[in-house]
């Protein structure tokens, strides 16, 4: 592919609209080649040694953790499952039948053809759930998972993974509340989908390609990324049984299940857990991941496992600087739980509390990129990226 030579130019200017000459004192210009590189009908510039990369991924030199990720489920319309608990001023909640409705948040950001539709009803609490999207991911933690009603139960004949629950088999085993919740959403889907719905139950939807019944009850933690954004964020989220605070009452939420709109691996181990999301937040694997992002108008958008098409290594717990790594990101989830409640207080744009938190961190994060980058060119396979990581120390 055809290359050009250009100049890098990087710095930080003390203030907006500098004088050229000014500005020039205080950036530095680097010479540097850039290379056209392509990724299926998508063309991107970039340094002439992103060769290398994109040789490791042509070779399907991935990560050992690609076939552990998956996409989370379509729960969707989110009118349908996304639910607020209402709380009634004399008898405040039921704990074994809450009343909910369709959230708050679902309606208002509901697509065209679902404007309008709300659920309401009595659920049993078993279906009550936590849902991981994207929007309340941060690094190395994340806000409150939203709640949802979901119709599933653990399996234990296939190690805890979920089952799908119809409404005729939950009216047979006095599921009364899952029951008249789920003929509502029937009659709704069926009144918008017509012909469709037929083809394609409201069940069959939820648990697409079993993006919902792949997924387990028995992992004690999710390791969580976003499936799209400007820039790649991970934390680790503890799966289980939870109380949920609701006003001055709560409600039991019985596990957390990956959404859509975030990438999930299922694991029992606390430490390779943190030393994934350690590599997540690594400067450095976003720098690469980001020009094989595809762009929007508000910058690079679907990251998908383009993440994983990089040899990150798995987990040697005897391995020093893995376990390096692994308790640094550790620590960093610590302060980033303690620091939440007063970001939430502060902040309503999770964009913003993503910034702060990044800047709270910034030592650490250097340190985890040096870790990231020893831990990748330890790897045979990927001592190729030799030249792009140093140059990007």
């Amino acid at each position: 592919m055809p290359k050009f030579d250009a100049e890098v130019i990087s710095g930080k200017l003390p203030q907006k609209n500098m004088r050229l000459k000014a500005a020039k004192r205080l950036l530095k210009v680097e010479p540097t080649k850039l290379e056209v590189f392509s990724i299926g009908d998508r063309t991107f510039l970039e340094v002439a040694d992103f060769a290398n990369v994109m040789e490791l991924i042509e070779a399907r030199q991935r990560s050992d953790y690609y076939e552990s990720f998956g996409a989370g489920a379509a729960i969707y319309p989110r009118q349908f499952w996304f639910v607020d608990v209402l709380v009634s001023p004399r008898l405040g909640i039921n704990p074994r039948m809450p009343a909910v409705k369709s959230s708050q948040r679902a309606i208002t950001l509901a697509k065209k053809d679902y404007v309008g539709v709300e659920i309401e009803g009595q659920v049993e609490s078993e279906f009550l759930f936590q849902a991981t999207t994207g929007s309340e991911l941060v690094p190395f933690g994340h806000l409150p998972f939203p709640l949802v009603v979901l119709p599933v139960e653990a399996n234990s004949a296939t190690g805890g993974k979920y089952r799908i629950l119809v409404s005729d088999e939950a009216k047979t085993r006095g599921f009364s509340g899952l029951k008249d919740w789920l003929l509502q959403v029937e009659r709704v889907w069926h009144s918008k989908r017509a012909e469709k719905a037929e083809r394609l139950t409201v069940y069959q939807w939820l648990d697409y390609t079993r993006k919902l019944t792949r997924q387990t009850s028995r992992a004690r933690f999710k390791v969580l990324y976003n499936s799209s954004g400007t820039y790649l964020v991970g934390c680790v989220a503890l799966n289980g049984s939870f109380d949920v605070k609701v006003d001055d009452s709560s409600v039991k939420s019985n596990g957390v299940v990956a959404e859509i709109t975030t990438f999930y691996c299922d694991i029992d181990s606390e430490d390779e857990a943190h030393y994934i999301v350690g590599f997540l937040n690594a400067p450095i694997i976003d720098r690469l991941v980001k020009p094989m992002q595809a762009r929007g108008d508000f910058g690079e958008r679907h990251i998908h496992k383009k993440v994983l098409e990089l040899p990150i290594p798995k987990y040697e717990p005897h391995n020093k600087t893995h376990k390096e790594l692994s308790d640094l990101a550790k620590a960093c989830a610590g302060k980033v739980e303690q620091a939440l409640p007063a970001l939430r207080e502060k902040y309503d744009s999770i964009g913003k509390i993503r910034q702060l938190i990044k800047e709270d961190l910034r030592a650490e994060i250097a340190e985890i990129d040096k870790l990231a980058k020893t831990i990748l060119l330890s790897r045979r396979k990927a001592q190729k990226l030799d030249k792009l990581l140093q140059s990007d120390s």
